[in-house]
């Protein structure tokens, strides 16, 4: 089953946490890149446009796969869908129509901020880039206070 549109807006997320950061801030696309991967983070990018925006906003699916350089395919297992599936798994939005529900196409809510990384995503780093994200932290932190 081909997915004609995605319908995507931006909100606040449910339940807040101490240290969130926006959505368009660099820490998202420097440490979360190696968790949610380059497809997910570009979409984020592409879709970043209608951050100030809480409507519905639709894109065709097709369209959008073609501009992030996913080719043509929109169907439930598609790189696309995958992608946007991993965005709601690492918490950046959830599905308010899943891909593949019977006779509608998906509608995907993200949240304008979002959580740091958890420390059990970065376990499995080399030493270096976990040091690097301490370090990073600790700037962030510094600077909020």
């Amino acid at each position: 089953m081909n997915i004609e549109q995605i319908a995507t807006r931006f909100t606040d997320r449910p339940h807040p946490e101490p240290g969130d950061v926006a959505i368009d801030h660099p820490y998202r696309a420097r440490w979360w890149l190696p968790i949610i991967g380059p497809t997910a983070t570009c979409i984020l990018n592409h879709l970043g446009d209608l951050l100030d925006d809480s409507n519905w906003s639709v894109t065709p699916a097709l369209e959008l796969a073609v501009r992030l350089g996913l080719g043509k395919g929109t169907g439930t297992s598609s790189p696309l869908i995958r992608s946007l599936e991993r965005l709601t798994r690492f918490g950046f939005g959830h599905f308010d129509i899943a891909p593949g529900e019977p006779n509608s196409d998906p509608c995907l809510t993200l949240y304008r901020t979002i959580a740091l990384v958890p420390e059990r995503l970065t376990r499995n780093w080399p030493q270096p880039l976990r040091l690097a994200h301490a370090i990073d932290l600790a700037d962030m932190y510094r600077q909020a206070s």
